[in-house]
């Protein structure tokens, strides 16, 4: 889910490179240029209960990269998520990998004015749909991780960066590639070592 954005578009095309099967929802599929025989993008809205539905059924884990793009008031990411989990459940799917922001850490809005500042003014409908976002995959009894990246770039792929739960950032606003970020969302499909953890991952 979230499929068209830069972290979606590195999750298929690393997933696809990977040898796994993939089914999108989206609602414009022309903004998908991947033409593979495992790719199956259906057309349909995560804010609708039946599309999410049959988007999960027959797959064996759902990673989710959904945001709007600032100043969109649209509340996507929140109901959206709890659509999917609702789905999970539906068709009996555990695994569940979802990409969340780095502001949505405590110790890194107290530790930085300048994330804590952004978070109260220019993102706060944005952090208001990840907290709720967040608080249904806490809530939700499945094989969670939450990945909260720091701030995103256009790089490559380099599988050198560092992650944890308590993870020390670098600088006033660190950046890391989506690249980087969908290897590591991808790696916790096989790794029981991050679940029902939110997890910061910077360079």
């Amino acid at each position: 889910f979230g499929a068209t954005g830069g972290t979606g578009q590195e999750l298929i095309k690393q997933a696809l490179e990977q040898g796994h099967e993939i089914t999108a929802l989206v609602r414009d599929p022309q903004k998908l240029s991947f033409s593979d025989q495992r790719i199956n993008i259906l057309k349909g809205d995560v804010l609708n209960k039946d599309d999410v539905l049959k988007t999960i059924q027959g797959n064996d884990a759902v990673l989710v990269a959904l945001g709007v793009k600032p100043p969109s008031k649209e509340k996507v990411v929140g109901p959206g998520t709890k659509n999917i989990i609702e789905a999970m459940k539906a068709h009996n799917v555990k695994r569940l990998i979802v990409e969340s922001a780095m502001f949505m850490d405590d110790a890194v809005r107290k530790n930085s004015f300048l994330i804590s500042l952004l978070t109260k003014t220019f993102m706060k409908g944005l952090y208001a749909d990840k907290l709720v976002q967040e608080s249904a995959v806490r809530e939700s009894d499945l094989e969670w991780i939450i990945v909260r990246p720091v701030g995103l770039s256009n790089g490559h792929k380099t599988e050198i960066y560092r992650f944890g739960e308590n993870l020390q950032l670098k600088g006033m606003f660190p950046t890391i590639s989506r690249a980087d970020v969908a290897d590591f969302m991808l790696k916790q499909l096989s790794s029981d070592a991050n679940l029902n953890k939110a997890i910061l991952v910077a360079k």
